[in-house]
Formats: structure tokens, sequence, C-alpha cells
């Protein structure tokens, strides 16, 4: 009875880590994002990971399509691949007065595109950076970056929004979620907090004598102490003269 139980619990247990192993290799089999902040408003790098092929498939372009909550992007080079980048005028009414047209505003980056020269084996995984200033937004948003993979044959788009409490679409867009924004008064307060305490840690400042001045009054003292010591000494040789 005690082997069978084991046999049956080790069963059980490969199953689970095939359940487990299963869903890890679905999971990372997206192209998912990572960044190295994401608060609100705040200056971020995100990498993308791009983990296969299309069915088997060498992956030869990937496209990112960048939100128009964001205006300016920075790719990082990868030597593997050619960078380009589409452009169209910016013309949000924060960028544009009524005394500037939307040209003055500049443009802003609507895609970033990777093209490889040569083809990134199905089997095998590359990444690609990009940096940016995050939007402003509240903790919980979604900042997603559609992106369009083309193969050697087929293609894949990734591009299917993630809903809160619903099942994770098959193949969704990159997305980074935003936390807190850091706010001017906190980081005023760690800088004057920080400007006080170097202050209270400093100690007084204060000015050594000078060792000139010090020594002449030595000086001056001795020569007023050897002129009474002469007084008296000449007095008392005096007053013996006048004994005699």
């Amino acid at each position: 009875m005690p082997q069978r139980l084991a046999v049956v619990g080790t069963a059980t247990l490969g199953v689970t880590a095939l359940i487990v192993l299963g869903t890890a290799g679905v999971a990372s089999a997206h192209v998912s994002a990572t960044a190295t902040s994401t608060a609100a408003n705040s200056y971020t790098t995100a990498t993308f990971s791009l983990p296969h092929g299309c069915d088997g498939s060498p992956t030869t372009r990937i496209a990112f399509e960048v939100p128009e909550s964001i205006i300016e992007v920075t790719p990082t080079v990868n030597p593997n691949w050619t960078i380009t980048k589409t452009t169209e005028p910016y013309t949000s009414a924060s960028a544009a007065t009524d005394d500037e047209s939307a040209e003055d505003a500049g443009e802003r980056v609507t895609s970033v595109v990777y093209t490889a020269k040569t083809p990134l084996p199905a089997d095998e995984r590359d990444t690609f950076s990009l940096s940016f200033s995050l939007p402003d937004g509240k903790a919980g948003d979604l900042v997603e970056f559609p992106a369009i993979q083309t193969c050697e044959k087929g293609s894949v788009e990734w591009n299917q929004e993630q809903k809160a409490g619903e099942a994770e679409p098959e193949h969704p867009a990159p997305s980074i979620t935003l936390t807190a924004a850091e706010t001017a008064g906190d980081e005023d307060g760690h800088g004057s907090h920080g400007a006080e305490a170097t202050e209270a840690a400093a100690p007084a400042s204060t000015t050594p004598a000078d060792p000139d001045l010090v020594g002449r009054f030595l000086g001056l003292g001795g020569l007023v102490l050897g002129a009474v010591a002469l007084v008296v000494a000449v007095a008392n040789t005096r007053r013996r003269s006048a004994s005699k």
C-alpha cells in the first residue's frame, strides 16, 4: 500500500510539474516587455523579448507601434538588425499653442522597425530596447506597444488588448503597467532634508589663532617680566648700598 501511494504521489507531482512548465512555456512564448522604471511621468528603458519565430519560420522583421501618449523614442542599437523609424507631425493641443503650428511643435515617432540582417532562427531569441518618457496616468494603467512580427513564412500580430479580469488573449500586445508617479514634493523634501542633515552634521567653523600673533604676545610678556625683574634687582642693589 505505501508503495502504491508513493507511485501515485510521484505521478501527481509529475503532472503538476508538466502543468507548471507548460504554463510557463506559453507565457514566455509571448513578446514581453520589461522596464527600468514603471512610474508615471518617469524616464525608462523598455526591453522587448522576441522568443520564437512564426510556426518554425525564422523572423525577418519586427515593428513596434508607439502609443500616442509617447512622443520621443530612442531605440538602442542592435548589431543584428537595421533600425528605421516612422514619424508624423505632433498635433496634440498640449504641444501647439494658438501662435504655434503643428509643424512648429515637431514630430512624434509612430513606430520603430527592426529588420534582420540575417533571419533570426525560430528556436533562438533576441531583445530590443527603447528609451522614452512614460506618460501621465494612474497606477495600473497599461501602456501598450502593439507589434507585428514578420517571418520568412507568415507573420504574427501582437496587438490584442489585455483587459483586467479576463483571460489573457492569444497574442497580447507587449505592455508596461504604470505605478504611481513620484511627486515633486517628495523629491524636494528628500533634497531639503539632505541639506539640513548635512548642515546639522557639519561642526561650527572656528578660526584658529594666528601662531605669529601668539608668539608676539608671548615675546612681549617675556620682555615685560624681564624689565620688572631688572627694576627689582636695581632697587635691591641701591638698598644694600644705602644700608652700608
